[in-house]
């Protein structure tokens, strides 16, 4: 507690808090509206939930190289208030879009450009927030992406509640709009409490061309082992723990048949799950070498996917929706229960020392760059399965709980690739 408290963590975490609590708000909010409110058809509206999450990511390409120039080149204090404010922006024009929400067909597609545009803001975002760490507090890495961790689950959790609920309100889609606005003020303010951070490399050139700026990135990466096998790991992470959070509104619906409250509850378990793992993580690192516990991790997580998949082939979907009372009643919903909170809590732990262990083998003058090759890489597998998956569920080729068997599928074979990290350590 005191360390998250301190003067140089608490305005930090405050800033990037708001801002996933923004991002998730705005996205879930428009996911709900697409699967609930919008008329589409089962698969139109599954597919969309998957545009919705490639719009978020695909900026990463483009923007993510050139960003990690600019984290390196400029004050960090400095470009969290210039991203923050650009965030203010964006929301305002979120809400405007809302304004025009009993047009589905003219609001959601402005809405999905616009959640692209906040996806290019989240990508000169992450490296500033990930250089951080290592760069004012090198010594609590492990201790430091955890509570990133744990704090950005948190994030999605409250927003992901707030985007649920307030867009089922009378004027619900004006009232979300106006609390976009509010919380991107909030966390500009916390932004100005950044202590004063130089440049770590103020002479850089910044390069504007995405495919000249990414190539040496990309060079560093793959020719560090090391980094190699970390950047591959999270991407794995990132796109498994995207496709979970995507279906979750369709699953709900289309296989447990139940009511959208629902979505909310189960998007509160993973979140609290993510960040219990990721406390885990903290708690255990002077005892064990929490790398070596990664492909461990990892299986479990393929393991519960796999009994999501079987036991949604033994649950009958019934005729009329099902309120949270009606599936605490039935025993067993209590198997998808632990399934999702079991799988999370492995996520979070997973994902920690990967990150850290990045950090920690990334130079100092370059980490934001680092950073930033990562975020294209995970964005890549993110785009890559959603676009995927929203295909295959809109061909019909796979129904929504296949989903699970194929990121089941990639865990195993990562677990595999990852044990090759068996000696580091952080």
């Amino acid at each position: 507690m005191i360390f998250v408290l301190s003067k140089r963590f608490f305005p930090f975490f405050n800033t990037f808090f708001w801002g996933a609590l923004n991002d998730n708000m705005f996205r879930n909010a428009l996911v709900i509206m697409i699967t609930y409110q919008s008329g589409f058809s089962k698969g139109t509206a599954s597919a969309l939930s998957y545009l919705a999450m490639a719009a978020l990511m695909l900026p990463q390409f483009p923007f993510s190289a050139t960003a990690g120039q600019v984290a390196d080149k400029y004050p960090q204090h400095k470009l969290f208030r210039w991203i923050k404010f650009a965030e203010i922006l964006l929301m305002l024009l979120t809400f405007a879009a809302f304004c025009f929400h009993t047009i589905p067909a003219v609001c959601i597609p402005v809405l999905l450009v616009l959640l692209f545009f906040m996806g290019t803001q989240s990508a000169f975002y992450s490296p500033v927030k990930y250089a951080y760490i290592p760069r004012n507090m090198p010594e609590d890495l492990v201790r430091g992406n955890a509570c990133v961790s744990a704090g950005t689950y948190l994030a999605i959790l409250f927003g992901t509640i707030l985007g649920n609920e307030v867009i089922t309100l009378p004027y619900g889609a004006y009232v979300t709009g106006g609390l976009l606005v509010l919380i991107a003020l909030i966390g500009y303010g916390a932004a100005r409490f950044i202590p004063e951070l130089p440049s770590p490399q103020p002479d850089l050139r910044v390069d504007w061309n995405p495919v000249v700026s990414t190539k040496p990135i990309m060079k560093t990466i793959f020719h560090d082992f090391v980094l190699r096998h970390c950047v591959i790991g999270l991407s794995i992470f990132w796109m498994a723990g995207a496709l979970y959070v995507s279906q979750l509104a369709g699953f709900c619906k289309e296989v447990i048949g139940a009511k959208e409250s629902l979505v909310m509850i189960f998007t509160l378990l993973f979140s609290v799950g993510v960040a219990l793992g990721s406390c885990l993580c903290s708690l255990v690192r002077k005892r064990f070498n929490v790398v070596r516990l990664v492909p461990v991790t990892l299986i479990l997580m393929a393991l519960f996917t796999l009994d999501l998949f079987f036991a949604s082939q033994t649950w009958s979907t019934p005729e009329c929706a099902l309120g949270v009372c009606d599936l605490a009643a039935i025993p067993r919903f209590y198997r998808f229960v632990a399934d999702l909170i079991l799988l999370a809590m492995c996520g979070g732990f997973y994902s920690v020392p990967l990150i850290a262990l990045l950090q920690k083998t990334a130079k100092k003058e370059e980490m934001a760059r680092v950073v930033a090759g990562n975020n294209i890489i995970n964005a890549a597998m993110i785009g890559l399965g959603s676009i995927c998956s929203a295909v295959l569920m809109f061909t019909g080729m796979i129904q929504v709980e296949g989903i699970f068997v194929i990121v089941a599928c990639i865990n195993f074979a990562a677990a595999i690739y990852l044990m090759r990290l068996k000696n580091c350590s952080v």
